[in-house]
């Protein structure tokens, strides 16, 4: 029995549709024994029913081979070796299989494969030749997969694949039903490969169905895979469809930059807006409050689920406040749009208006009058500055001339006719200035006189003269007054008429005697008061004009001068300037010319020619003093010559300026040097002055010549006398010196200085008897008693050695040099003194010699 489990179950596994469900072994009887299996099968695949026909014994085989289906008494298939071998035996199917079926025995145990049409009971039965007969029934339970499922939305539209698009956050019924499937299958949603819902029906006509509701699509759901899978067995694979879900996306998030930043009024500023997440690309459109901007002048890109607006937006005074905004949203999902915005501050210059916000009662400005102005100012950042301007000038506050400024507000106290003109105030902040508009300011005010009129009038005895008086008021309707005012005379019966435009008015005045010449007065008076200060005529005796002055000639050509002068006094009378212009070498008469001022252009002059001005005023009653010039015309050349000479004066300055620099800097140089190069001679004479410290220097003085000349020793200080020999030559004569602590000695022989440092106690030094001389005084004195003995060499020079105080011979350096080379020096010696040519040590205290 257990080989017969093992050929089962061997033959079950080449067939992977084919499912080994149970093995009854019923008893089996020693006449009929048997075995019982049971199959399961899909239908439409293949079955292999086993059948075991080896023999128990090696001399017997197989030799009749029955099928039988249920309770049929006829096989349904036969194999007959009765006569032969099982290899050789004679197949035959019977009419329910056809040709559908083959009894395979090559493999162990052998089987008999058919297609199973459906289900039913087998049995096998195998005769031997000697053994007994072997039967096996065999089950076969056949399966019938389900058809493939549908599904449906809740429109009743089959879905399959890719299905949508769907909008975010829209709800989604999705119906799944299959038919079909013996046994009748489940049916399950699956989400990618998670279980999403088992809850299935049966319905009517052996269909099933499971439905699912998702509430609210998320982005989660974009791209996701539903599976309806139905199964009725566990051979076969399941029968699903999938869809996979296609979303419409919302904006996730937006922005703009730059964001919050002050904007300035009239100048473009570029916005940019990135909004990201919606799918298809989300839609940008620009907001100012609840009106959309339009954006010609802007670009779109657009890149994956990113989309970016460039916005050029001009900001204006008015938008100072307002919200702008940038949305995104996506047309395919109905309010999906997001916003990202802020309330806008716009900079700005001020903008200012000036207004006149009181003054008196009465509807003219009179002189006297208070007036206020207001300077309304709108702007942002507000204004760091306020400044108030009359006509070009600007405005400070000054009470004491009626003018109180207050930031804003500007009053003009008691104004008078100075302030008739023109008012405006500015503000500056950080965008720029703004300028008010302009008040003209019309103060009513009583006459007064007119600037810049004639005010002496000549005349002569038996003339009359007119004399125009120009007044200014407004009003302008005048009411003028005359009046004469001499120390003889005064009268108001001026004969006088006024202009047409009331503002002027001419007195006809008569000189009869001298009591006539004196002051005329001229005053009006119009609606606002009368004039307080009069206008004053002079009428004086008429004289010729005084000279010009202060003449000049400013400019000259070739043929052209122009001279320019100073009208002097005019005589009381008109006067006209006259110029005679004189060639300076004839006298002739060049050109004459009148003028009413005292400018003159001359003209038609020889060039490069010398001439002589004469310069003078004319009136009726004669002409002024002449006032000479002289000038010339410029020659042809001397334009270029000019212009040459120029450039020539300028480089020569240069060439001056910088040859001085370069002398300068080169002196300070050789000053440098030279400095550099005394300190190291002072430096290498103090050197040698602390390496000779103790040596001495013998005088060369003679031994009579004691108590004579300017150099002779103090006798507090050294002591000597003379010795007819010294310790190493008796021959030569010494000197004995006393010198007491307190000395420093400094002597010469021979032109070398020999130094002696001050000692502690009094020394004997002997010195030969030969010239010496005080290093005080730098001079040399011959010695006047007996010839001392002289070296046969005179470039001997003598020292006197440190330790013994006695002298040495010590040779020149330079031993070329002898005396030779002054061929005089023998017999100079005997009358001249001896000059050394080193200097007295620096800085010694010369107390002793």
């Amino acid at each position: 029995m257990t080989k017969f489990w093992y050929y089962a179950f061997s033959l079950c596994l080449p067939w992977s549709f084919i499912e080994l469900a149970y093995v009854r072994q019923g008893p089996t009887p020693k006449e009929k024994p048997y075995a019982s299996i049971l199959y399961t099968a899909v239908v439409r695949g293949k079955v292999a029913l086993p059948c075991d026909i080896s023999s128990p014994s090696t001399d017997d085989s197989a030799a009749l081979i029955l099928w039988y289906k249920d309770d049929s008494a006829q096989p349904i298939y036969t194999l007959d070796a009765r006569k032969g071998n099982v290899d050789q035996a004679h197949q035959s199917s019977g009419h329910q299989l056809e040709n559908r079926a083959y009894f395979n025995m090559i493999n162990r145990p052998a089987f008999l494969q058919l297609d199973p049409d459906d289900a039913g009971e087998y049995r096998g039965r195998v005769d031997f030749h000697k053994a007994r007969t072997v039967n096996t029934v065999i089950t076969l339970k056949v399966i019938v997969p389900p058809k493939e499922p549908i599904i449906v939305d809740e429109n009743g539209k089959q879905l399959k694949g890719l299905v949508g698009p769907f909008n975010e956050g829209q709800s989604l019924t999705l119906t799944c039903s299959v038919t079909g499937g013996k046994p009748r299958p489940s049916l399950t949603w699956w989400r990618d490969y998670t279980l999403l819902d088992d809850n299935y029906t049966f319905g009517s006509d052996e269909m099933v169905q499971n439905k699912i509701i998702i509430p609210e699509l998320e982005r989660d759901d974009f791209r996701v895979v539903l599976t309806c899978q139905a199964s009725n067995n566990n051979i076969t694979i399941p029968s699903s469809t999938t869809i996979t879900l296609k979303l419409n996306l919302k904006p996730i998030e937006i922005e703009i930059t730059p964001s919050h930043r002050p904007m300035s009024a009239d100048k473009e500023v570029k916005l940019t807006c990135v909004t990201r997440g919606s799918r298809p690309p989300a839609k940008i459109t620009w907001w100012k409050g609840s009106e959309q901007l339009a954006t010609s002048g802007g670009s779109m890109i657009t890149e994956g689920d990113t989309t970016t607006s460039i916005f050029k937006f001009l900001p204006s005074v008015e938008d100072n406040g307002k919200y702008l905004s940038c949305r995104a949203e996506n047309t395919k999902v109905p309010g999906s749009g997001i916003e990202r915005g802020w309330n806008i501050e716009v900079h700005y210059p001020p903008s200012v208006s000036l207004r006149v916000v009181s003054y008196s009662k009465k509807q003219d400005i009179e002189e006297g009058d208070d007036v206020t102005f207001e300077c309304d100012i709108k702007a942002n950042p507000w204004v760091n500055e306020i400044k108030w301007h009359f006509n070009t000038d600007e405005l400070v506050s000054n009470p004491s001339l009626g003018v109180v400024i207050s930031s804003q507000s500007m009053v003009l106290q008691s104004v008078k006719k100075r302030f008739r003109g023109k008012f405006f105030c500015s503000a500056t902040n950080s965008e720029g200035v703004g300028t008010s508009n302009e008040i003209f300011l019309k103060v009513k005010y009583a006459p007064v006189c007119q600037p810049g009129q004639k005010s002496i009038y000549g005349v002569l005895n038996k003339e009359s003269v007119q004399v125009l008086c120009q007044l200014d008021s407004d009003p302008n309707d005048i009411t003028f007054h005359w009046r004469f005012n001499s120390s003889a005379k005064v009268t108001d019966k001026i004969l006088h008429t006024i202009h047409s435009n009331k503002c002027q008015s001419t007195a006809s005045y008569s000189i009869q005697t001298d009591e006539d010449y004196g002051t005329l007065l001229c005053w009006g008076e119009n609606t606002i008061g009368v004039q307080k200060d009069p206008c004053v005529f002079k009428i004086i005796l008429a004289e010729p004009p005084e000279p010009v002055q202060n003449c000049s000639i400013f400019n000259r050509t070739e043929e052209l001068i122009l001279v320019e002068c100073l009208e002097g006094f005019d005589g009381g009378l008109e006067q006209t300037f006259m110029i005679e212009v004189y060639t300076k070498e004839s006298g002739a008469l060049h050109a004459k010319v009148s003028s009413p001022v005292p400018v003159f252009s001359v003209n038609g002059l020889t060039p490069g020619t010398f001439y002589r001005l004469l310069v003078y005023a004319v009136n009726r009653k004669g002409r002024s003093s002449i006032v000479t010039l002289s000038s010339s015309t410029i020659r042809p050349a001397e334009k270029l010559t000019g212009e040459r000479a120029g450039m020539l004066v300028s480089s020569s300055i240069l060439a001056v300026f910088i040859g001085s620099t370069v002398a300068l800097v080169f002196l300070v140089i050789i000053l440098i040097i030279v400095i550099k190069i005394r300190k190291r001679r002072i430096l290498k004479a103090q050197r040698e002055s602390s390496a000779r410290d103790k040596l001495e220097v013998p005088l060369k003085k003679n031994v009579g010549d004691v108590s004579e000349g300017p150099d002779i020793i103090p006798a507090k200080n050294l002591n000597r006398e003379r010795y007819l020999g010294c310790k190493k030559d008796p021959e030569e004569k010494c000197i004995q010196l006393h010198v007491t602590p307190s000395s420093t000695q400094s002597y010469f022989v021979k032109e070398e200085l020999m130094i002696s440092s001050p000692s502690s106690s009094k020394e004997v030094i002997y010195l030969p008897e030969i010239s010496y001389r005080s290093p005080i005084h730098n001079l040399g004195v011959r010695s006047q008693g007996r010839a001392s003995p002289q070296p046969q060499d005179k470039t001997q020079r003598y020292t006197a050695s440190p330790e013994t105080g006695l002298h040495t011979k010590q040779q020149e350096k330079n031993s070329g040099q002898s005396s030779q080379d002054n061929p005089k020096r023998g017999t100079e010696e005997e009358d001249q003194p001896i000059i050394p040519s080193m200097s007295v040590l620096n800085n010694k205290q010369e107390s002793a010699v």
